[in-house]
């Protein structure tokens, strides 16, 4: 009985020590893609900051040119609507420095209300070179004025800059990655061959990672083949896709559904031309970006 109790006791650790491991692997993985997708959350969080901040600078420009177009003008009536517009500017600018940046439509609405107040500021600018129209001089705004509207001006392009760098961040975070690429020689019946005159078709193989930040859905996939003399590939009804602003025929395209997992994928070229000996190479394209290249060379 104390042999068999003994085995009993020994079988319950050894289960528990498994159990326990088992969970730090699993509490490890999960850790690391709660890692990954923080990371692409604090991206885009730091980008909406960027928002706020940069339309509280549009705020404070605008309020700096009330303050200058007062300096040019001797009617104390346009004078005082101008003020009435500007402290309508400095409450709404308060306002949003209180707004936190997760409050995307406050921010947005803001956005609206700076629109609007534009559009008012245009119709006060109208009537000011109506006023000043004999005398361009009166139009000349203070010094100091100008100073800070063009300090204010420098920090929003700044501001802009590095909103664009974020913005460049979040999307190279999303790009596609193709890995273990692989050209495989087939003939008419389907099988491995390496003598140039048997081959009937390129079986291109390839592996597409995983990537959470990737919107997944249906991609298109283009893969462009070249021959030893750099010319392209292509048949007869060959298609384009868009890529840096221009249109550019592919060899081969297929469709899939990207769930953001690792994803295999077969495509293949069916050789019609002559082939001469020498290195051919291919260029794989998703989403707008060049993902992946590789060489294969015939003997």
């Amino acid at each position: 009985m104390n042999e068999q109790s003994e085995n009993k006791q020994r079988q319950r650790q050894a289960g528990l020590i498994v159990g326990i491991a088992l969970l730090i692997l699993i509490i490890i993985g999960g850790g690391y893609k709660l890692w990954q997708q923080g990371k692409t959350i604090d991206n885009i969080t730091a980008q909406s900051e960027l928002d706020r901040q940069f339309l509280e600078e549009e705020y404070n420009e605008l309020s700096l040119q009330y303050e200058g177009y007062k300096f040019s003008i001797n009617n104390d009536s346009l004078v005082a609507q101008l003020s009435n517009e500007q402290a309508k500017v400095q409450r709404l600018m308060e306002e949003l420095k209180t707004v936190k940046s997760t409050n995307a439509q406050r921010i947005n609405e803001l956005k609206r209300e700076l629109q609007t107040l534009r559009k008012i500021m245009r119709n006060y600018v109208a009537q000011i070179d109506s006023l000043n129209a004999a005398n361009q001089a009166l139009r000349t705004e203070n010094k100091e004025v100008k100073a800070q509207i063009h300090q204010v001006s420098t920090q929003r392009n700044q501001l802009q800059e590095e909103k664009q760098r974020l913005t460049k961040q979040v999307e190279l975070a999303s790009k596609l990655v193709v890995s273990n690429i692989r050209v495989d020689y087939l003939t008419d019946k389907g099988k491995t061959t390496k003598r140039i005159k048997k081959m009937k078709q390129f079986k291109i193989s390839f592996a597409i990672d995983q990537n959470i930040t990737t919107e997944p859905g249906m991609k298109n996939v283009y893969v462009r083949l070249y021959k030893p003399d750099d010319t392209l590939l292509l048949k007869s009804t060959y298609g384009t896709f868009s890529f840096e602003g221009g249109e550019i025929p592919y060899s081969i395209s297929r469709q899939i559904e990207y769930t953001g997992e690792a994803t295999s994928l077969d495509m293949y070229w069916d050789i019609d031309e002559y082939l001469s000996e020498g290195t051919y190479r291919l260029e794989i394209f998703a989403d707008g970006y060049l993902v992946g290249r590789s060489s294969f060379t015939l003997q």
